[in-house]
């Protein structure tokens, strides 16, 4: 295959493990066989060895810090990475890295490197002060979804400016069937970081009523994932009376894994207004693991989330109604497994990491 001769630098955090952080890893992999170059530059963090494996040049940066001595030295840095590199394009993973990449790039050799940022979901405050001077700065805007891409415009984004690409997966792929309902026990799961605004604590909500109003069902409820919040979690399931029902995983590493013990994906995301994610990487590995999914109606969950066809969407804090779409998920079992199979292809379709890495190939090229 003929490389596309483009040299790209993704501007991401990487000093953890996070959705930002993963779609950074999966792009680096991805466009790593398609173009002359590809670098991250970012703080060194747990997917540094993964990163150097791919033979991807990485350059240790840090723009969270209120340190003016090292904001300085990220611009620095930053022009000397492309400045030595020759870079065309520099994709930005998240907002935070924008204005120094503006301030560097009055240092910058090549006065034609375009600058992408990705858009994964901001407050509303932010979007009003940042938008539009990121639109001024000719920043292009990717959303994760339609949603996020609509929101750019709305804040002031020029529509040519803008296009989205849905987060890829970074699962393989399961080849077999759903996981069989045939069966007495189940386990209700989630996977979210454990911070404020995921709404972990409507999934304990859902857990106590399922187990006041269902006391004839044997239900496990399982939370993966971790966070400042985890401790303010466990003490509000305390309170509940659910410290035996419900069990707190901590980190999870293997999604796949986490996937195949749970028999129904549960995701509490509720977001008021434009605040919040675009779209939600955890439900995306559900789908594609053949795990059922029940969702509130939160961004751009229900471009996924398609009520009556890729699962159940449910309005938010409908705590009642969410547990009705959980039990009706167990018992009737062909159209549960008719709505997984069809989430399944849509996130084939839609979220394949090859196709993403040629979109934003694309996008490189012609936006």
């Amino acid at each position: 295959m003929v490389r596309e001769n483009l040299r790209i630098l993704l501007v991401s955090d990487m000093g953890h493990i996070g959705g930002t952080e993963i779609a950074t890893l999966i792009a680096a992999t991805e466009l790593n066989t398609l173009v002359t170059s590809v670098g991250v530059f970012g703080k060194t963090g747990p997917l540094f060895e993964r990163i150097a494996g791919l033979g991807v040049h990485q350059v240790s940066a840090d723009c969270h810090t209120k340190n003016p001595f090292k904001l300085l030295d990220y611009v620095y840095k930053l022009v000397k990475t492309v400045n030595d590199n020759n870079i065309d394009v520099i994709h930005a993973q998240m907002a935070r890295p924008l204005p120094f990449i503006w301030l560097a790039k009055k240092f910058f050799k090549n006065k034609d490197v375009k600058v992408f940022w990705t858009s994964r979901g901001l407050d509303h405050e932010t979007y009003q002060k940042v938008v539009p001077f990121f639109a001024k700065m000719g920043v292009r805007g990717l959303g994760n979804c339609k949603l996020e891409q609509q929101k750019l415009i709305r804040y002031g984004y020029p529509a040519h400016k803008t296009d989205y690409v849905y987060n890829a997966y970074r699962l393989t792929p399961t080849t077999r069937s759903m996981k069989s309902l045939e069966k007495e026990s189940f386990t209700i799961g989630t996977l979210s970081a454990l911070r404020e605004g995921r709404s972990v604590e409507l999934f304990l909500e859902l857990a106590k009523y399922m187990l006041t109003h269902q006391p004839q069902r044997k239900l496990r409820f399982v939370i993966g994932g971790d966070g400042n919040h985890r401790s303010e979690l466990e003490c509000l399931a305390d309170n509940l009376g659910l410290a035996q029902q419900v069990e707190f995983l901590g980190r999870v590493t293997d999604v796949a894994a986490f996937m195949d013990q749970i028999d129904v994906f549960v995701s509490p995301l509720v977001v008021d207004g434009d605040t919040g994610a675009g779209l939600s990487n955890s439900i995306v590995e559900a789908m594609i693991m053949k795990v059922p999914v029940c969702a509130f109606r939160a961004a751009g969950i229900e471009e996924i989330v398609i009520n009556g066809k890729t699962g159940h969407l449910i309005e938010p804090r409908d705590i009642p109604a969410m547990a009705s779409a959980v039990e009706n998920t167990i018992v009737f079992k062909d159209t549960t497994e008719s709505y997984v199979n069809q989430a399944y292809d849509l996130i084939i379709r839609e979220c394949d990491p090859k196709e993403y890495a040629q979109k934003l190939l694309r996008l490189y090229k012609e936006l």
